[in-house]
């Protein structure tokens, strides 16, 4: 038992070791982009979630679509069915357009079908039912590496910003279908890979500038970024004459979806990467700097300043960042339990389940008594053997026999329990040297009676009962002085 209990010290020291070099040991950071709220690399969006939530009161982090907020929101259009009706309606006169230039060419031209067709719909947004009309604006905002579009997500995006609402989208790749439908496209100005930047850091690499303007409340400022921030700039217009080829497909953009535009910040080209667009009743920020919104930006000397100056052109509206176009978030929660844990019902039947499942494992862990049966000792047969044995040397008269035994069995215990072995070749004056060492006692004391034992065992002479019994009285207290 004491064993167990020192290894079990020992395997607890051990753990307690291993977890304070883990916790004190230098961490490797990952430079990787993830804006997840809760990642804190340093391009996760822990640290900037923290203080947005601390300095806004109606500030937080939701995984809804632009559609989702869209009907969330008070709109009653069916984006779904109306993209999918224009999407054919248009194809259909384009088609009928083009096989009509056909005809009327001399050209070799080759007929085009529907598979080669790209189609961005018109998104009709002039008129609004007044059942769409918010009751309250808001703001929201995406800061992502990339993400995907459909056309029901610009949809529901271009009838947010027209009914009001302020969206931010901090993105350093565009959707496409996005850029073909507001008349705003990006491009890079250069490429540098994030798995180089603690490297570049660490050479000393030089910082770029990001010039943010003046605005009613901030004068003109330059922010010092490293240059793999702000890889792209936004340039207006999408392509020349609203029509681009790409491998024998042609792609239909739309026009223009913007009343006026303004330049918010600008790079060290003077190329702009933060514009706002004025859309209907709200307005729409395109952001070419989204990792100025993560953990590392904001704890890089005072360049979080310049989110928070982006951010204060939202005015003061219920701000919502948006985590439905995350890659790493999608990810995360594609378990499947995933539909359990978003509805509220199912949730909490789960959450009661998990506790009964707990509460019958706390009270089935505790020690059952059972009924102690009561065994009868067992019967010391050895006892009564011995005495049988003894009894028949006596009857014989075998004094020197009986001494024998005695001394075997004192021998073999002196060995047994103090490694002495007195039928060994030695000198008996060294052999009682030796036991009288193991006693403690005096060599003289115990010198005369145990070479008389050797005696009477070694030599073949008669032995008398007095002397037996003195000789095994002498030999049991040597074994108790042992």
């Amino acid at each position: 038992m004491k064993g167990n209990r020192l290894y079990v010290l020992m395997l607890l020291v051990f753990l307690l070791l291993v977890f304070v070099y883990q916790y004190y040991s230098p961490k490797e950071f990952v430079w990787n982009p993830t804006f997840y709220k809760y990642d804190k690399q340093p391009f996760g969006s822990y640290v900037f979630d923290d203080v947005m939530s601390t300095s806004l009161t109606d500030y937080r982090v939701e995984n809804k679509t632009f559609y989702q907020l869209y009907r969330e929101y008070g709109g009653t259009r069916d984006l779904e069915r109306e993209a999918a009706a224009e999407e054919e309606t248009f194809l259909a006169n384009y088609l009928y357009e083009f096989d009509i230039e056909q005809e009327d060419s001399s050209s070799n031209l080759t007929v085009l079908d529907s598979s080669d067709l790209t189609v961005l719909p018109s998104y009709d947004l002039t008129f609004l039912d007044s059942s769409d009309l918010p009751t309250s604006r808001h703001a929201f905002l995406v800061a992502e590496d990339r993400i995907q579009f459909t056309a029901v997500d610009v949809m529901a995006l271009l009838n947010l910003v027209e009914q009001g609402h302020t969206i931010m989208l901090c993105l350093q790749t565009f959707p496409s279908v996005l850029c073909d439908s507001i008349g705003y496209s990006y491009q890079y100005e250069k490429y540098y890979t994030l798995s180089s930047f603690a490297r570049m850091i660490r050479d000393g690499i030089a910082r770029d500038s990001l010039l943010l303007g003046t605005d009613s409340l901030h004068p003109e400022r330059i922010y010092q970024v490293y240059p793999h921030l702000h890889m792209v700039f936004l340039k207006q217009g999408v392509s020349k004459n609203n029509l681009k080829f790409e491998q024998d497909s042609i792609v239909i953009v739309d026009k223009p979806r913007y009343d006026t535009s303004e330049i918010i910040a600008r790079n060290t080209q003077g190329n702009p990467v933060a514009v706002r667009l004025d859309i209907g009743k709200g307005e729409l920020f395109l952001v070419a700097t989204p990792l100025m919104f993560t953990n590392y930006s904001m704890l890089d000397g005072d360049n979080a300043s310049y989110a928070f100056r982006l951010l204060s052109a939202m005015k003061d509206l219920p701000m919502t960042r948006i985590e439905a176009y995350n890659e790493f978030v999608n990810k995360a929660s594609g378990s499947p339990l995933r539909y359990l844990l978003i509805q509220p019902p199912l949730r909490w039947a789960l959450y009661f389940s998990l506790i009964t499942i707990l509460l019958c494992i706390i009270f089935s862990a505790k020690r059952r008594q059972w009924v102690i049966p009561v065994i009868n000792p067992p019967h010391n047969e050895m006892l009564r053997f011995t005495q049988l044995i003894g009894n028949l040397y006596y009857q014989r008269k075998d004094y020197k026999d009986m001494l024998q035994q005695k001394y075997l069995y004192f021998c073999d215990d002196v060995k047994r329990i103090n490694g002495l072995d007195l039928n060994s070749n030695e000198p008996d004056e060294e052999l009682c040297n030796r036991l009288a060492d193991k006693m403690g006692s005096d060599f003289k004391a115990i010198w005369p009676s145990y070479r008389e034992l050797k005696y009477l065992i070694r030599e073949n002479v008669p032995v008398d009962e007095p002397s037996m019994m003195r000789l095994i009285d002498r030999m049991n207290e040597w074994k108790s002085n042992l």
